[in-house]
């Protein structure tokens, strides 16, 4: 589905903007001393690329001395200012490089900036996700939660419409939306979905989560309300893209925090069972213990039992990626990739990307770039006393990761034409998108 209209996004003026990141500075949690979050940060990687995120900084213009072989490059960046995010490029592939960052040119901080090797040839798509929206919170925290006042864009919202803006601006040519769109599934949350979608003009897939399925009174029903938008055509769905297979598949149930993928296990072998790399996009993690060990509750293990191995021996070439948690986390599973990937509105606040290649998939996790976005995802760090911003970000080979594939694949242009000649044919049933 492709929502393409010209109306402005509400809140995203200069005077809101100001207003909503002024309140990032009022009512921060007390915090654990070891839980200090560094003031800059290289948070993302690709092979020529860094994210370098900031907060907190002195008053004054922020530049990157980036330490070159062939010598010293000074990057400006612009104004330090509260909170923020910037991509710098240049970078050689699979290298170390120090940078050191100052302000107003004073230095703050030196980092070395280690990238992901180069993959061969051109993408085949690039696919980004978002997860645990929560659209109609209003507040973050346990005991004490933190709020922003009446009169500026929710920041649900305004987190989520940034990270969809920054991903199209990326070049994703899909966005897979996993779960926990809503905090309630209340029609004033499903109409703040409506405002998002006004924001995304590529095609878009979702599936539920266990806050859109609660089942509270006066909530609408998950299934009913995606369907009716053209995002949600079954409980397993699966289409493809360029040369890559995605799967959607729904883990909720209903009224329930946990999450079911074993009932599923004939549909989404058959979905996965292609002669080209294949996804599955879910709301709910595979706890990887026999107990539960962490909160909020996923996938059990004795559910994926006989699904796991069926799908690996389907596929070898397949990645699994949910959300739920609200942390980053990834690890291979027999041949495959496993990864977790937190929200857009709380700390870090992020979104990711998967580009794939013939050989390779690549996913790197960004975080919200947008000023009042980023502003207000660094004062959520605080919950919990501050470990809440330990535990949720996960290391940076957890969000920036190359994964190769057992096999090479066809490499296809922008047409949909092979450009490559291997054994391998494309999945047949399957819709294009």
């Amino acid at each position: 589905m492709t929502r393409d209209q010209s109306r402005s996004a509400v809140g995203h003026n200069v005077e809101t903007m100001a207003s909503a990141a002024d309140t990032t500075r009022r009512g921060a949690l007390p915090t654990l001393p070891f839980t200090a979050l560094s003031p800059t940060e290289v948070f993302a990687v690709e092979d020529t690329t860094a994210q370098f995120t900031w907060r907190g900084l002195p008053d004054g213009p922020l530049r990157l001395n980036v330490h070159h072989r062939s010598g010293t490059q000074p990057i400006e960046i612009g104004a330090a200012g509260d909170s923020g995010a910037a991509d710098v490029d240049g970078f050689a592939a699979g290298t170390g490089t120090a940078v050191d960052v100052e302000v107003d040119g004073q230095p703050i901080t030196r980092h070395l900036v280690t990238t992901l090797g180069a993959l061969d040839g051109p993408p085949i798509a690039k696919i980004a996700t978002i997860s645990d929206l929560h659209l109609g919170a209003d507040g973050f925290g346990l005991i004490r939660q933190l709020r922003e006042p009446n009169g500026v864009e929710p920041y649900p919202l305004r987190c989520a419409k940034a990270a969809v803006r920054e991903a199209q601006a990326w070049g994703a040519e899909l966005l897979v939306i996993k779960g926990d769109i809503t905090e309630l599934g209340m029609p004033a949350e499903w109409d703040l979905f409506d405002e998002l979608l006004d924001d995304v003009h590529i095609p878009i897939l979702a599936v539920p989560g266990n806050h859109d399925t609660f089942a509270k009174r006066g909530s609408l029903d998950a299934t009913t309300e995606l369907r009716r938008r053209g995002l949600f055509p079954e409980p397993v769905y699966a289409t493809d893209i360029g040369g890559a297979t995605i799967v959607m598949a729904d883990s909720t149930v209903p009224g329930h925090s946990y999450g079911r993928l074993g009932q599923w296990t004939e549909q989404l072998v058959q979905a996965v069972d292609c002669e080209q790399p294949a996804f599955i996009f879910t709301h709910h993690h595979l706890e990887p213990w026999r107990y539960p060990h962490i909160w909020p509750p996923g996938i059990r293990k004795f559910d994926t039992r006989d699904l796991l191995p069926a799908l690996f021996e389907a596929n070898p070439d397949l990645v699994i990626s949910s959300g739920h948690t609200h942390r980053n986390r990834a690890y291979r599973h027999a041949t495959g990739l496993v990864t977790e990937v937190s929200a857009t509105k709380d700390y870090p606040g992020v979104w990711a990307g998967y580009t794939i290649h013939a050989s390779a998939v690549r996913q790197v996790v960004r975080r919200v770039a947008e000023p009042t976005c980023a502003a207000w995802n660094d004062r959520t760090h605080a919950v919990v006393g501050g470990i809440w911003g330990r535990w949720s970000p996960g290391s940076i080979s957890d969000r920036s990761l190359n994964h190769a594939w057992t096999r090479t694949y066809p490499a296809v242009d922008a047409a949909g034409q092979v450009t490559t000649s291997v054994d391998s044919q494309p999945t047949s049933g399957s819709a294009p998108i």
